[in-house]
């Protein structure tokens, strides 16, 4: 994440010029809108994400008697395989920041970007496996409706969609 991270800041005019592009807004609007919270959000997982997702041990505190000599824990498992359909909005930001806690949790990705987001997409994917993710974590998929519907008929094992109500 770290890498990924350093290499965000390396690619920021590229990645903000492609998610403008997107949007047809100011490359500059992306910088601040997207750019620079993706980098925040890899720098909060690098910071955080290993207490996160550690194991967590529940205290015997408020436990009715009979489990007085019980132990319980939190296990925190991946998925498997997330689906993650962008929106056209935030083209950068809402399915990177997915896209990142997903595979720090474990998980492979199939990202469907949002309508004009292939290039941003693109990019992103691109650095996630120059920053040493295994090719086989990260499938981006067409911005077509087809390519959604067939990755949902393909079962993934969760779906986060960000969109509007249409």
């Amino acid at each position: 994440v770290r890498k990924l991270r350093q290499l965000i800041v390396e690619n920021t005019i590229a990645l903000a010029e492609a998610s403008g592009d997107a949007r047809n807004r100011p490359s500059r609007e992306a910088l601040t809108a997207e750019v620079m919270p993706l980098a925040e959000a890899c720098r909060f997982l690098e910071r955080n994400a290993e207490k996160i997702l550690a194991t967590q041990k529940i205290g015997k505190r408020h436990r009715p008697l009979w489990l007085a000599r019980t132990q319980s824990e939190i296990v925190r498992e991946p998925f498997g395989v997330i689906l993650i359909i962008g929106p056209g909005n935030y083209p950068l930001l809402l399915p990177g920041v997915q896209l990142i806690q997903s595979l720090v949790a474990g998980n492979a990705v199939l990202l469907k970007p949002g309508h004009g987001g292939t290039q941003v997409a693109k990019l992103l994917c691109e650095l996630v496996l120059r920053a040493g993710f295994h090719s086989r974590l990260v499938t981006l998929l067409a911005e077509t409706n087809g390519a959604a519907r067939e990755a949902i008929e393909a079962r993934p094992d969760k779906v986060l969609f960000t969109g509007s109500a249409a």
